[in-house]
């Protein structure tokens, strides 16, 4: 099932095929926003899906709405917390360190030979071995989905995509123990992690501003339920039709599950928050010669979810 949060009311609702089932609508007992949907778990989950195995057979009508005539926005809880990880694909990390150079790769120090590049399997290995996984976390309060513009902010010098595999927790999650991350997942979806790139530092109290910004991320263009396995899903990212990213979720260091019961230690994951499982090899910053400018359409899809497509502007063009 696919979920998708339309109309101005932001009411929550199903996709068939080019079409959105109003599930409230459609069944009265079911709840009109994602944060009531979300928490109401399994049960609404069932009754939603015998919601749209009735109207997809055509024995309900039910509130049918064509999507090209209806505004979705961005399938989020409003203010979800978005914790990101970082590192977690070997072939992305060691793409990095290719094009920055061995000296900027201190923390790979005392791995493979000196003077060289790690290989996939040695970041790969030291990384699990270190088993503290590593990341950010997002601000969405302003959030941004499928076919809104993504402001290009006016200190980004480079600016760059990371197409990403996000899953949304279903509930209050905390002190997770290990082997039991992925119970608390309700679903997934795709995210784009804009960065600037050349604004972090290795210091742990600077904001971590290359990656919080207005529109520092984007989401959608729905939410899929109990049809994906969030560790064998593929991610594409396109810039301008150009196929820039391809790589299967399988490849993550530590799974999206893992990440949750590392964070959730002493702390409370609430219904709607995201884990994004981070990026694979394409970006820009692997070739140092791709980032983006105003005018630019990145897609990031999975053919489970579909398209999160977003156009780039300069910040002095918005109006």
């Amino acid at each position: 099932m696919k979920i998708v949060v339309f109309g101005e009311a932001r009411r929550v609702g199903a996709l068939i095929g080019d079409a959105v089932l109003d599930l409230s609508a459609a069944d009265g007992r079911l709840p009109a926003t994602l944060a009531e949907f979300i928490a109401g778990g399994p049960a609404v989950v069932d009754r939603a899906a015998a919601a749209v195995d009735s109207a997809a057979a055509g024995r309900s009508r039910g509130p049918l709405l064509e999507v090209a005539s209806t505004v979705l926005h961005p399938p989020a809880v409003p203010r979800p917390r978005i914790a990101c990880a970082a590192g977690n694909y070997a072939a992305h990390t060691a793409g990095s360190a290719r094009r920055k150079g061995v000296d900027a790769m201190s923390a790979w120090a005392g791995i493979g030979a000196p003077d060289a590049v790690p290989s996939e399997e040695q970041i790969r290995t030291a990384t699990r071995e270190r088993a503290e996984p590593r990341g950010f976390w997002k601000d969405f309060a302003l959030p941004k989905g499928n076919g809104d513009d993504i402001v290009i902010p006016a200190r980004a010098e480079r600016f760059d995509y990371e197409g990403e595999l996000a899953v949304v927790v279903a509930g209050p999650a905390t002190d997770v123990p290990a082997g039991r991350g992925s119970s608390y997942f309700w679903g997934v979806t795709l995210l784009n992690d804009w960065s600037i790139r050349g604004a972090s530092r290795k210091d742990s109290h600077t904001f971590n501003l290359g990656k919080n910004f207005d529109g520092g991320a984007s989401l959608g263009p729905c939410i899929v339920i109990d049809e994906l396995d969030p560790g064998d899903v593929v991610v594409e990212t396109r810039v301008n039709g150009e196929l820039r990213q391809q790589y299967n979720s399988g490849d993550m260091i530590f799974s999206h599950a893992e990440y949750l019961e590392y964070l959730s230690r002493d702390f409370t994951f609430r219904p709607g928050d995201l884990i994004s499982g981070g990026s694979g090899p394409g970006t820009a910053t692997d070739s140092g010669t791709a980032f983006l400018a105003p005018g630019d359409v990145v897609e990031v899809s999975s053919p489970g979810i579909g398209v999160l497509r977003n156009r780039l502007v300069a910040k002095e063009a918005r109006r």
